[in-house]
């Protein structure tokens, strides 16, 4: 995820794809704008990830990571590429679709309980994809 762009190991491991043209790897990147502490830029700021991932040599592709033909489009472009990796950069929203869920960062790692799974799942089962 996004949150997770501010640890070091992410950034050796970008350079190391692109030093040694792992054509083969394709890295996604949820971004929801949130980790467990909250709004990503108010902890630690790691943006423009897309820029960030092409100032490393990486093929960069952002789509809406709620759109389904969107993820099938860009994996069929990851593959085209040669000679360096892939990032794919999602663009999503923490807890899309359930009214209770879009955009808190209290629910990272947190499960419902019994009426909040119901209300979920009827949420879910309500949504068009």
């Amino acid at each position: 995820g996004d949150g997770e762009q501010d640890e070091g190991q992410i950034w050796e491991a970008v350079m190391a794809g692109s030093q040694f043209g792992l054509d083969n790897l394709c890295g996604i990147v949820d971004s929801n704008m949130l980790q467990i502490d909250g709004w990503v830029d108010e902890v630690m700021t790691v943006g423009p990830l897309a820029d960030r991932y092409k100032s490393f040599g990486w093929n960069v592709i952002e789509i809406d990571g709620h759109n389904f033909e969107q993820i099938r489009y860009a994996f069929r472009r990851a593959k085209q590429t040669k000679r360096k990796p892939t990032v794919i950069i999602t663009n999503t929203i923490k807890g899309h679709g359930i009214s209770f869920m879009e955009d808190q960062a209290g629910w990272h790692g947190k499960a419902p309980n019994s009426e909040q799974t119901e209300k979920a799942l009827k949420e879910i089962d309500e949504m068009e994809f």
